[in-house]
């Protein structure tokens, strides 16, 4: 339980801290970036199911995280011409400024937060725990 509970009081506190700075500079807040860069990783192919995957939330959540995402101007959503029943999403101009943007500001933030700090290792640890419990939950 220590570890649980020291694990998600300190992702709630650094989600708050760069939520807060990327506000406070302008830019989208943490989980419209964090979907900005699902979008830009899918290079054209991104759908409301792999913001569902990778975000971890409900296909109703990300639909309407995709809505309010193409009502201000960060994306822009095609007809997918593979299957007519999802639509692809793809970065409108805005999004793309907002991503890097986003992005440099939130590497600069852990980069002064972590200095001194190798979590290559624990960056490594995570992703394998991730990618276990990602496994047993999609049972």
């Amino acid at each position: 339980m220590d570890f649980f509970d020291a694990l998600v009081r300190y992702e709630t506190y650094l989600w708050n801290h760069l939520d807060d700075r990327l506000v406070a500079a302008g830019g989208v807040s943490l989980a419209n970036l964090t979907a900005l860069r699902v979008v830009r990783r899918h290079a054209g192919s991104a759908r409301v199911q792999e913001l569902r995957t990778h975000l971890g939330i409900t296909v109703g959540a990300a639909s309407k995280l995709v809505d309010r995402l193409e009502r201000d101007g960060l994306v822009v959503r095609t007809a997918n011409p593979h299957d007519r029943r999802s639509s692809l999403i793809t970065l409108a101009p805005a999004g793309d400024a907002a991503h890097d943007a986003g992005v440099a500001l939130v590497d600069s933030e852990l980069a002064a937060h972590l200095a001194g700090e190798d979590v290559t290792d624990a960056t490594a640890h995570l992703t394998r725990l991730l990618d276990r419990l990602t496994t047993v939950v999609a049972r």
